[in-house]
C-alpha cells in the first residue's frame, strides 16, 4: 500500500538543502525547486510521448502543461548511460519544480503518478523501451 501523501512529502523534501523551507513551500504553495543529481536525476520528454511513455512504466512521474513536458524521475545513475532520442537527462546543477504529492491534476505542473514515499523511481529501462517504442512509431 503506497505510503500517504504527507510521508511522500517528506521522502521529496530529503533532497533539498534545507529540508524545511522544502517543506513549508511544498505545504503553502504546492510547489517547490527541488534539485536534480542528489538521490534522483529526471528525464525529460514532451509532452504527447512522455504521457504515452508514463502508461508503461511505474515510478514518480510529473507533468507539466504549460511547458508540454514530462519528468520522470529516475536514479542518479542514469546519468551515466542515458541514450534516448527526444529526451533529456536532467542531473547535477539542474532544478526541477516539485509539486505537492497531493497535486495530481491540472491546472499547472501536476503529478501523473506521484511518488509514494518508499523511494521508487522510474526504471531507466523500461522508459527508454516505452519512449524508444513511441519514436520508433512516429518513425514509421
Amino acid at each position: 500500500m503506497p505510503a500517504a501523501p504527507d510521508a511522500a512529502a517528506a521522502w521529496l523534501a530529503t533532497v533539498h538543502p534545507d529540508r524545511t523551507h522544502a517543506a513549508q513551500w511544498m505545504r503553502s504553495a504546492g510547489l517547490v525547486l527541488l534539485p536534480l543529481g542528489v538521490r534522483w536525476s529526471a528525464v525529460k520528454a514532451d509532452e504527447h510521448d512522455g504521457l504515452a511513455a508514463a502508461a508503461d512504466v511505474s515510478g514518480p512521474v510529473i507533468h507539466d502543461p504549460s511547458g508540454r513536458v514530462v519528468y520522470f524521475l529516475v536514479p542518479v545513475a542514469a546519468s551515466e548511460t542515458w541514450d534516448c532520442p527526444r529526451t533529456e537527462l536532467l542531473g547535477l546543477a539542474c532544478w526541477l519544480a516539485v509539486p505537492a504529492p497531493r497535486t495530481t491534476e491540472p491546472p499547472g505542473v501536476h503529478w501523473v503518478r506521484p511518488p509514494d514515499g518508499s523511494g521508487l523511481l522510474v526504471d531507466p529501462a523500461a522508459l527508454h523501451a516505452a519512449i524508444s517504442g513511441r519514436t520508433a512509431e512516429a518513425v514509421s
